[in-house]
């Protein structure tokens, strides 16, 4: 019997079908990787943004992020600039942008005046657009309280003012 399934595959010939199997496991083990590894290469140090409501706006391609942490310090993705080199390296830094815009991300527990400091900072050194970066806060309205009367709605003023158009 084994001759037989032996002169059997001679029969068939030289099969030149590619097996694709391992290359979708190695395709699929790729995929995995970049996407545990994506969300670390965002850049920048560790901030708690504050909240702001709105919504998700797209991020670009390569974006300039300078971030201020807790205790401070500047950081431009993860490289802490020393107070001293600031404004020289922000100037460079603005020659060498593109678009003229830098994202800010400062923690919440910094006060504001330091980040508009920051914000004066960049501008002097030449950026045209320096955008704040915030985590987005869910939208959800709030319940009316039973005590008070709701405010009407627009749909009902128009409704209202069409009753009392209408010729009687």
């Amino acid at each position: 019997m084994e001759k037989e399934l032996i002169n059997g595959v001679k029969d068939m010939g030289l099969i030149s079908d590619i097996n694709v199997t391992p290359f979708i496991d190695i395709m699929l083990v790729l995929l995995i990787i970049f996407m545990v590894t994506a969300p670390l290469m965002l850049g920048g140090v560790q901030v708690n943004l504050p909240k702001a409501r709105g919504n998700f706006l797209p991020r670009p391609n390569n974006p300039t992020l300078i971030s201020l942490n807790v205790e401070r310090k500047i950081f431009i993705d993860k490289e802490e600039i020393p107070k001293a080199d600031r404004q020289v390296y922000f100037q460079r830094l603005a020659e060498k942008s593109e678009t003229g815009e830098i994202f800010v991300r400062g923690d919440s527990a910094v006060q504001y005046s330091e980040i508009t400091e920051l914000m004066a900072e960049l501008g002097q050194a030449g950026f045209a657009r320096i955008i704040l970066v915030t985590d987005i806060r869910p939208t959800s309205t709030p319940e009316p309280d039973p005590g008070t009367a709701a405010a009407p709605t627009l749909d009902a003023i128009d409704n209202a003012n069409e009753a009392n158009l209408e010729p009687k």
